[in-house]
């Protein structure tokens, strides 16, 4: 309930009393006539502040001057391999999957590898086997299917003779990455770097 006091002057509800809320004029904000009263004070307040520069209305715009860019750089042609060299990267390929799965020993990485270079690949084979979900023990061509899958396998021949790739190999969980170069000899080509990351 809301009742003014007519000793008090103030507004009194249940909460207790409030002082009354006067309307104010609210002040303008706009440029006085020259004949109102206060108008030479405004005119005098606002006499120091920047004014329009109303001439840059009608002048002519210079042009604005183009720097003239540099052409890209012509894209380096990529390395495509050879036939030869993708067949060979295909052979080297299915056989590290065969190791993988447990269809090969390690051991037939051998005659696909350089003498010099043929321990470390077995080496790479090995950690890898290491890392598999089960380890290999048996053949399993009627047991199951394969663990490993290859996804995706690049091919690049930097050099003639010189083959680089990468592929994806994975199983149902996870997913490896298998990076190798193979050298072409004089009859046939030869693994020299094998990762299995």
């Amino acid at each position: 309930m809301i009742r003014r006091s007519p000793q008090q002057r103030r507004t009194v509800t249940r909460g207790g009393y409030y002082p009354p809320i006067r309307v104010r004029p609210a002040p303008s904000f706009e440029t006085p006539f020259a004949h109102e009263d206060g108008a030479d004070e405004w005119y005098r307040e606002a006499g120091g502040q920047l004014s329009f520069d109303f001439a840059a209305l009608t002048r002519r715009a210079e042009p604005i001057r183009e720097i003239p860019m540099a052409p890209p750089p012509p894209a380096e042609p990529r390395p495509v391999a050879s036939p030869d060299a993708r067949r060979a990267a295909g052979r080297f390929t299915r056989t590290c999957l065969e190791i993988l799965n447990g269809y090969r020993p390690v051991a037939h990485v051998r005659p696909l590898a350089k003498p010099a270079t043929a321990h470390t690949l077995i080496d790479q084979l090995l950690d890898a086997l290491r890392r598999m979900p089960v380890a290999p023990t048996v053949p399993r061509r009627q047991q199951q299917p394969e663990l490993v899958r290859l996804r995706r396998l690049r091919i690049s021949e930097p050099t003639p003779g010189v083959v680089e790739a990468a592929a994806a190999l994975g199983t149902d969980a996870r997913t490896w990455a298998m990076a190798f170069r193979l050298e072409h000899t004089s009859t046939r080509w030869l693994g020299t770097v094998l990762q299995v990351l």
